[in-house]
């Protein structure tokens, strides 16, 4: 299985070898210079894990490492911080801005490879095994897959984000709003109405045949996916 692995560095001349490294060891990576950057590509690819430096234009690695803990769906993202000093302080900083490790200058490839490895072993084995399901509906979020009645259902992005965001939070309301902000959030810009869910939401509907039942409407509110004993202690 290939994971994203976004790698945040504002020195470009460690990049291409790193990058190559990364690449050989099987991850599919996306590059960014600056903290601006990284937010856009983490919203877009969802990676599996992060590399960030310290040093990261306009907002530094720490702060970053924070802004992205804050966010419910990148509580399961690996992420390592490239430090500056290797002080045992600076590790400290990095881990309580929710690192789960730390690397310091200059970085070995060897090192951050074996890092990542061993982030692997422990995310393969809290991770292996977790589904969401409603019903007859099944997700497997680690392989992008969406099941209904053992039968994959080939969905767009929008609208795999959208159950997602429903099945997650197992029965509570989300509201057009905020399905909106955590859906399209970095398309803040293009001005976009709640109708936009209900559009997508529709296709999404149409998609998954009888198990659409699940998907409550709540009327001037949103949407829930609906509660069953079966799947609600999953």
């Amino acid at each position: 299985m290939t994971f994203k692995l976004l790698l945040a560095m504002t020195d470009s001349s460690l990049c291409p070898p790193l990058e190559a490294a990364l690449s050989k060891s099987g991850f599919e990576v996306f590059l960014a210079a600056n903290s601006a950057e990284a937010l856009q590509l983490i919203n877009m690819e969802r990676p599996a894990y992060i590399i960030l430096d310290s040093m990261l234009q306009e907002t530094g690695g720490m702060r970053l490492c924070k802004i992205i803990r804050a966010s419910p769906e990148m509580l399961g993202t690996r992420i390592i911080i490239i430090g500056e000093t290797g002080d045992t302080a600076e590790r400290i900083r990095a881990l309580e801005a929710g690192a789960d490790d730390y690397v310091a200058r200059p970085v070995a490839i060897e090192e951050m490879l074996t890092k990542l490895a061993t982030l692997q072993g422990h995310q393969s084995k809290t991770q292996a095994t977790r589904i969401l399901q409603a019903g007859t509906i099944k997700m497997v979020p680690e392989e992008w897959a969406v099941y209904v009645e053992g039968t994959p259902v080939d969905l767009t992005e929008k609208e795999y984000r959208l159950l997602h965001e429903l099945m997650q939070v197992k029965g509570r309301v989300l509201t057009r709003e905020s399905l909106l902000e955590r859906v399209w959030g970095h398309q803040k810009g293009f001005n976009l109405e709640t109708r936009t869910v209900d559009v997508h939401m529709s296709r999404l509907r149409n998609k998954l045949g009888r198990s659409a039942n699940n998907i409550v409407t709540v009327r001037n509110i949103g949407y829930r996916i609906n509660l069953a004993p079966e799947w609600l202690e999953q």
